[in-house]
C-alpha cells in the first residue's frame, strides 16, 4: 500500500508548491502592515499564479523523505515543516524577516508530534527552552559586545519552535550545524566579494539547511562528523605542540 502514500505525497507537494510562491510574495508586506489581513485573504483569490519551482522542490524533498524515513506520520509532519521552512528561507533571505506564521505552524506540528511521544515531554520542552534561549543569549551578547543586532527575535522564535518539535538533543545538533554552515557560506561569499565582513547575512536560511540535513541524514551522522573533526583537530594541535617542544 506504499504507492498510496507516494500519491498522497505528490498531491501534497503540488498543492503546497502552488501556495508557497504566493505566500512568499504576499506575507512580507502583510507582516509589515502595508496591506490589511482582509486584503491579504482577497489576494489569494485575485492574484494567485501557478508556480512550478516550489512544486518541483517539494516533490524531490517529500519523495526523498519517504525513502529516507519511511511513510509514517513523522514523514508527513516533516513535509509540513519543510513547507514552513521554505517560507522562512525565501522571506528571510529577501526581506530579513521571519513571519510568526512559520513559527506557529512548526509549533503546532510539535504538539501533534508530542501526542505520539508523551513520555519525552520534558525533552521537547527543554528543546524549546534551549533552542530559543541560546539564540536569545547570543543576540544579547552581540548587542553588548558589538553594539548591533546579532540574532533577530524571529530566529529566536524559530529555534524555540524547532526545539519543541525535535527535542533537546537534535536542537543542539541543529544549532552547531547551522553555525558551521553559516561560517562556510559566509567565508565563500566574502571571498567572492558578494558580502563584506560587516554585512548582515540573514541566519534563517542556515537554520533551514541544517534542519533539512538532519531530517534526511539523522542527527547521529553529524554528531559523528563533529566528533571525528574534534579528534582530528585535537590530534593536529597536539602534534604541532609536541614538535615545537622537541625542536
Amino acid at each position: 500500500m506504499e504507492y498510496i502514500a507516494y500519491i498522497i505525497t505528490t498531491m501534497l507537494a503540488i498543492i503546497l508548491g502552488q501556495v508557497t510562491k504566493h505566500l512568499c510574495k504576499k506575507m512580507p508586506p502583510w507582516v509589515s502592515e502595508e496591506i490589511s489581513f482582509k486584503e491579504y485573504i482577497k489576494s489569494l483569490k485575485t492574484d494567485f499564479k501557478i508556480d512550478i519551482k516550489y512544486t518541483i522542490i517539494y516533490l524531490i524533498l517529500f519523495q526523498g523523505l519517504n525513502f529516507a524515513i519511511g511513510t509514517g506520520y513523522q514523514a508527513y509532519l516533516y513535509m509540513i515543516c519543510i513547507f514552513s521552512l521554505a517560507l522562512v528561507f525565501s522571506i528571510d533571505y529577501r526581506y530579513t524577516l521571519i513571519p510568526d506564521e512559520s513559527h506557529i505552524i512548526i509549533a503546532v506540528i510539535g504538539v501533534v508530534n508530542l501526542l505520539f511521544n508523551l513520555s519525552d515531554l520534558s525533552l521537547f520542552v527543554l528543546g524549546a527552552v534551549v533552542g530559543g534561549g541560546s539564540f536569545y543569549a547570543l543576540g544579547v551578547l552581540a548587542l553588548l559586545i558589538y553594539k548591533k543586532e546579532g540574532m533577530g527575535f524571529g530566529d529566536v522564535k524559530l529555534m524555540a519552535a524547532l526545539g519543541f518539535l525535535f527535542g533537546l538533543k537534535i536542537i543542539l545538533v541543529i544549532t552547531i550545524l547551522s553555525f558551521a554552515i553559516a561560517a562556510v557560506i559566509s567565508i565563500i561569499l566574502i571571498i567572492l566579494k558578494k558580502k563584506s565582513v560587516d554585512s548582515y547575512i540573514p541566519f534563517g536560511p542556515f537554520i533551514v539547511i541544517a534542519v533539512i540535513l538532519i531530517m534526511f541524514f539523522g542527527e547521529q551522522t553529524f554528531i559523528s562528523i563533529y566528533y571525528n573533526f574534534c579528534m582530528w583537530l585535537g590530534t593536529g594541535i597536539t602534534d604541532v605542540i609536541f614538535k615545537l617542544i622537541n625542536n
